[in-house]
């Protein structure tokens, strides 16, 4: 899991968290008030049916004592003025019912029913009138009048009066409308046994109840926070990394370094030592061996011996006096080196560091590596001018003909137009002469001609083996580094570490050589000039493509690029082309060349280098093992 995931996660952890956290304690708190409002609804629902029920207990009380109905009716009368939902008052016999007072609204028909206990009764075709009757009286509810007074103060509650024997809704409030995240709901029982009446009450919370500020605050800081701290374990991360690396480095250069070093303690005991130290003390060094014991220098071009315990206890950095030699038994060994005082990170004396090379052997190899390489320039300067004159002559046959066509033809034709002037009575001499000397120019340069193609051909070619194409690239670049500085050039090089592919390499780089000489030829007006060497892998081939920005191949050329003879150099022959997609294709391989919008480009593609089956060996010249 990558470090930006880990960080994510962690930003939604701790954001989910917080605002889960937030939206619970909204909930709880729009839960807790709604159900405080539930139960106060619910109470002074149940206490006005205890008034209805009250008034209809008064008013059997007074029929049962035998008031006569004008006393009664004025008793229910001032009874029903407290209690807006009783809208009427009956007294009912086996005759049927009548009307105490005036009643506010009309009433259903209802037959007359006397019983000793209360009861509820409802009629016909449902409504929200409903009778309360006990013997001989009975009261009529407007269910409707129930939430008078109690709308406006309750405007957030919605809720449902239940009718129990249906199911049908007696009377209902509905929500405000508006778009809510959640709805609270509760069910309920009004609280008397003569009209225990579901309740249904419910609540829409709205947006603007929720924390959305402080979920999206909340959101904001976890973000900041975990950003903060993923930066900074990243940065700790970072320059953990670095000091190990910092130190595998240090440990690997020092192992590496072919001079030996030596880290020793204040008590010049060793702490660390190199293999090359191992080999030039000729002692495995282990640590906490004393340094000076086996380390002996003797002075052989200073008049004065070595001080060995100045030199061992001197705290500055003190190089070795010229002339040095380390004893090894009865051998000495000219050496250099210094011994320099070894800090901590807060510049705490940490010990010091011995640091020696061999003078003799180092001047040797620089030396014998310096005439190598100069030889080895040399050599490939010579082979591949010289495989350039033998692999061009199988070309020239064709063109010669063409080539030497054209002024033996002009020497043939001058030659004929003197003879016909000197025919002539009264010979124009000067014309005569003017034949001539194209006839010896022609002959010239023919001779030139002939003269180029003697000087090629001494050796044969190589063999077809596996050849780096890269480094066959960077030979002909150190061949022409000398003019790509004198011309300025800059050279941008896209190459893999490694190309193997199935090639003549002296061939090879002679065509290398040839495209990259063109390219210069053509960058030499050229500001800014620049070439580009790309190597890339396509299919069972590696390409090579050289890239300038010159002015590109002239449109009368471009067609015949290949074509023997063809160029657009002054002096040139024409051959370089046409020898190198010969070469390339005795390779295997091919080559194309074609303008861009910035130049001209070249691309030779060669095959791949089959892989050498397992313990197999090497071919080596003469066919020895």
């Amino acid at each position: 899991m990558t470090a930006s995931l880990s960080a994510a996660l962690l930003w939604l952890l701790l954001a989910g968290a917080g605002v889960t956290a937030l939206f619970a304690s909204a909930s709880a708190r729009l839960n807790e008030a709604f159900g405080t409002d539930a139960r106060i609804l619910h109470r002074v629902l149940s206490q006005r049916m205890e008034q209805q029920e009250a008034v209809l207990n008064a008013a059997h009380a007074l029929a049962s004592q035998g008031v006569d109905e004008a006393a009664l009716t004025t008793a229910l009368t001032t009874l029903r003025r407290q209690y807006p939902q009783v809208v009427a008052a009956q007294r009912c016999s086996s005759g049927g019912c009548r009307t105490l007072g005036p009643a506010d609204v009309p009433l259903p028909s209802l037959p007359a029913v006397t019983a000793p206990r209360a009861a509820v009764r409802w009629p016909a075709g449902g409504g929200p009138l409903y009778a309360l009757s006990r013997g001989s009286v009975r009261v009529w509810v407007d269910a409707r009048r129930l939430t008078d007074r109690l709308v406006e103060g309750s405007a957030p509650l919605a809720f449902t009066v239940i009718r129990p024997d249906t199911g049908a809704v007696l009377v209902s409030r509905a929500t405000p409308p508006g778009a809510a995240l959640r709805t609270f709901r509760v069910q309920k029982v009004l609280g008397t046994d003569l009209q225990a009446f579901p309740l249904e009450v419910t609540r829409a919370a709205p947006w603007r109840a929720w924390p959305w500020l402080g979920a999206a605050v909340w959101t904001v800081l976890t973000g900041g926070l975990t950003a903060l701290i993923t930066g900074l374990l990243r940065s700790r991360r970072a320059a953990q990394r670095a000091l190990l690396d910092e130190r595998a480095l240090a440990a690997g250069v020092v192992q590496a370094a072919t001079e030996a070093i030596v880290a020793v303690d204040d008590q010049h005991r060793v702490t660390l030592a190199n293999p090359a130290a191992r080999v030039a003390l000729a002692h495995p060094l282990t640590p906490g061996t004393d340094l000076r014991a086996v380390t002996t220098f003797r002075a052989t071009l200073s008049p004065a011996p070595f001080d060995a315990d100045a030199f061992w206890n001197n705290g500055d950095p003190t190089p070795l006096p010229d002339g040095l030699t380390l004893v090894q038994g009865a051998q000495v060994m000219p050496v250099e080196g210094s011994l320099a005082p070894l800090r901590g990170a807060r510049g705490e004396p940490r010990g010091r560091v011995l640091i020696l090379r061999e003078v003799g052997a180092l001047h040797r190899r620089m030396l014998e590596q310096l005439e190598a390489g100069e030889r080895r320039v040399r050599e490939h300067q010579e082979t591949l001018a010289h495989v350039s004159r033998l692999s061009t002559l199988s070309e020239m046959g064709a063109g010669l003909a063409h080539e030497l066509n054209q002024p033996l033809t002009a020497i043939v034709s001058y030659s004929q137009a003197a003879a016909r002037l000197l025919d002539e009575p009264e010979p124009d001499l000067g014309r005569v002469r003017h034949a001539v000397n194209a006839s010896v120019h022609q002959a010239g340069r023919a001779a030139q001609i002939i003269t180029r193609l003697r000087e090629w051909v001494r050796r044969a070619p190589s063999q077809v083996r596996a050849t780096d194409l890269v480094q066959a690239a960077q030979n002909v670049l150190t061949l022409c580094h000398a003019d790509l500085r004198r011309l300025d050039i800059r050279v941008v090089i896209h190459v893999p570490p490694v190309a193997s592919v199935q090639a003549d390499p002296v061939h090879l780089e002679q065509i290398i050589l040839n495209l990259l000489r063109n390219a210069i030829d053509a960058l030499e007006r050229t500001p800014d000039a620049q070439v580009t060497l790309v190597v890339e892998s396509e299919g069972g081939e590696w390409t090579l493509t050289v890239r300038d920005n010159g002015p590109g191949v002239a449109p009368e050329v471009l067609g015949r690029l290949f074509t023997p003879f063809t160029t657009s150099k002054d002096g040139g022959l024409g051959l370089g082309l046409s020898l190198s997609q010969t070469l390339a294709q005795g390779m295997g391989g091919d080559l194309h060349g074609a303008n861009t919008t910035t130049g001209a480009a070249f691309q030779l593609r060669i095959p791949r280098a089959e892989p050498q089956p397992a313990g197999a060996g090497a071919a080596h010249p003469g066919g020895h093992p």
